[in-house]
């Protein structure tokens, strides 16, 4: 049972899958435009990354390089990223890479004048937003890997749904390929 915020957040900020496969999503309820950015991913452990966005770009990355593949098939090599965006997938599968967590640049924290609560295999986690005060919003947590699969945070909503923590002979091969890019 996790008793303290302070020791939910060392986990979270500590998370770090072997593998992790998915989808993910981002709604806006205030928006005319509801369904934000949605896709799947797979992360490999450290700096690798398999990300595809649903009708829209392909995100690979390794620590020496990433290549962005767009619908049309054309790709572009860059840099390695070495600070990863504060958005899903990255930051719900990496907490650390989430601004959730009450550091000095963070947005939100969680809420110490409420209990962290369990539901099956979760941490439900209470937040209240550093820049609105009054704002609230809660974290589900993965009880198992400190994953956040689900961030309500008033009028958005990000998600993860965890489809497999172990690859496939198919994730293997596409991680070797990753492994060989030339970037």
């Amino acid at each position: 049972m996790i008793r303290h915020h302070r020791q939910l957040i060392n986990l979270m900020a500590g998370a770090d899958p072997v593998f992790l496969a998915g989808r993910f999503a981002s709604d806006f309820s205030a928006s005319p435009r509801p369904e934000g950015e949605r896709g799947t991913f797979r992360y490999f452990g450290p700096g690798y990354w398999d990300i595809r966005i649903d009708g829209g770009a392909a995100f690979l990355m390794t620590p020496r390089g990433s290549r962005v593949v767009q619908a049309n098939g054309s790709a572009k090599d860059g840099p390695a990223m070495t600070n990863l965006p504060h958005r899903p997938p990255w930051s719900l599968v990496l907490p650390r890479h989430s601004t959730f967590l009450g550091r000095d640049d963070d947005d939100w924290q969680l809420d110490p004048g409420w209990p962290v609560t369990s539901d099956q295999d979760s941490w439900i986690v209470p937040l209240k937003s550093l820049q609105a005060p009054g704002l609230n919003g809660t974290l589900t947590v993965n009880a198992a890997t400190y994953v956040i699969t689900r961030a309500e945070l008033g009028c958005m909503l990000q998600s993860l749904i965890i489809h497999r923590t172990e690859p496939t002979d198919e994730d293997r091969a596409d991680l070797e390929s990753l492994k060989s890019m030339n970037l």
